[in-house]
């Protein structure tokens, strides 16, 4: 990163520009200006995912190829992601190691309090034990006798409300009416229909497809940013959505949002930072391609919403 702060400030004192200049036409702050050239790229802690927008806004200023630096700033992004993560597991390691040692003196301690207590008991009298243990069958006995009765009164309950018949419905003329075999199929697809549970298949590492979702049925999509903050967005046929909000999410946090369903209705989700990063649909877990699971870099997700299987089949 330094060495990419060296070539765009080298380029600006050649251009003749300052700062503020360079400020007003990037609309970045002369601390993010100051930050890139001195190629600190701790400063961007919170905001890596928007570090490459950052110097190629710069760079656009310059007239500097961003091509040219790509490749060199992921791979410095990639070197600090990978720091500050081992220096995060580290810590955790420490703190399991310290927990463990706890335990163990704790249960050393608990042991000697245990001796000590069993020494200080006195053999109790056997014939009160003997006396509580008879109680206590007895009490078991009684108990268990009453629970046998009560499952037998529920059950012929039960059997005495099954075996009251259900008046048919009538017509005009007073003659019982049916439903048809028609009539039962239909109720019986509409019962299979609502018992269908979405369904989510992979095309390919960044494309799903959604099925079983009708139109007009909520879509909801929460995700959780479990391995660093990461700016993100989510759109719906190529429209943002003001909900959840287009911005930078902490590390832990989730953005939520709703939007009604329709026959082939493309939801993007774009996320800044791809590691760790979870995601469900209606409260089911999404299986995200490995290859990307772990990427430190930029993701859009697509997800399709196909038509109903009935509806295909016709």
């Amino acid at each position: 990163m330094e060495e990419i702060g060296r070539l765009l400030k080298e380029k600006r004192l050649e251009l003749g520009l300052t700062i503020e200049e360079v400020s007003d036409q990037t609309r970045l702050t002369q601390k993010h200006i100051k930050a890139l050239e001195e190629g600190n790229i701790s400063f961007f802690h919170d905001d890596l995912s928007y570090l490459r927008f950052f110097v190629k806004s710069y760079c656009d200023v310059l007239g500097l190829d961003f091509e040219d630096i790509k490749d060199e700033l992921r791979k410095d992004v990639n070197d600090y992601t990978m720091t500050f993560t081992t220096s995060a597991q580290i810590n955790h390691e420490e703190i399991e190691k310290n927990i463990a040692k706890s335990e163990k003196l704790s249960k050393v301690s608990t042991a000697n309090v245990k001796t000590r207590q069993k020494r200080r008991f006195r053999k109790p009298d056997m014939s009160l034990v003997s006396l509580i243990a008879i109680v206590a069958v007895v009490a078991i006995v009684i108990m268990f006798a009453f629970v046998v009765f009560l499952k037998s009164d529920a059950g012929k309950g039960k059997t005495a409300n099954n075996a009251q018949p259900t008046a048919p419905e009538q017509t005009e003329n007073g003659t019982n009416k049916y439903p048809s075999s028609d009539e039962k199929k239909e109720e019986e697809g509409q019962q299979k229909e609502e018992e269908k549970e979405i369904s989510i298949s992979k095309t390919d590492a960044t494309h799903y497809t959604i099925e079983n979702l009708k139109d007009g049925e909520d879509l909801k999509f929460e995700v959780t940013f479990a391995g660093s903050s990461s700016g993100f967005s989510a759109s719906v046929d190529g429209k943002v959505l003001d909900e959840p909000k287009a911005q930078v999410y902490e590390y832990k946090s989730s953005a939520k949002g709703t939007v009604k369903a329709k026959k082939g209705m493309k939801l993007e989700l774009y996320v800044g930072y791809m590691y760790n990063t979870q995601l469900k649909i209606n409260d089911k877990n999404v299986k995200l391609d490995d290859s990307i699971v772990n990427s430190s870099g930029a993701i859009t997700l697509e997800f399709t919403i196909a038509g109903d299987s009935d509806e295909s089949s016709k």
